[in-house]
């Protein structure tokens, strides 16, 4: 029979570990991939509502285009993108949790689709988003994108 012994995560909560080779996915990893998930599908969508919610209003970012970007120069760029997206996914999304309330996800976004001329376009751009949890709401405060392949919009 297994015996269970309390655990100390890096939380500082403890848990019941039966076996210590396999880690779940910690509350702030599982909220805050959902929500990267959640803003690469607004791109499609062109869901500007959901890409609001994601971003806090004090956010801080720095684009492909290495320009200085705030809340509602991300929001009004997404606005005027008159792309159209086929795809978009993320891939290789590394989620670091350094404490209840912060956490650094790193990864890929992959995006297909038409450019407005009708040309065909294949672009990945890695990011690294840093996400802040206040009164309980996961808000994106800081972003650095680079485009890594394909040609600029």
């Amino acid at each position: 029979m297994c015996e269970k012994k309390a655990e100390i995560n890096p939380l500082g909560s403890t848990r019941a570990a039966i076996d210590p080779i396999i880690s779940p996915v910690s509350e702030p990893e599982a909220a805050v991939r959902a929500m990267e998930e959640s803003w690469e599908a607004a791109i499609q969508k062109r869901d500007f509502k959901t890409i609001g919610d994601l971003i806090a209003p004090d956010f801080a970012g720095v684009s492909e285009e290495n320009k200085l970007t705030t809340r509602s120069s991300l929001l009004a760029r997404a606005k005027k993108d008159s792309d159209t997206y086929t795809s978009t996914s993320i891939k290789g999304l590394k989620v670091h949790v350094y404490g209840p309330s912060t956490v650094v996800a790193i990864g890929d976004s992959l995006e297909k689709g038409t450019s407005k001329d009708g040309k065909p376009f294949d672009r990945t751009y890695r990011f690294t988003d840093t996400w802040v949890n206040r009164n309980g709401q996961w808000q994106c405060v800081a972003e650095q994108v680079t485009q890594t392949a394909g040609s600029r919009p």
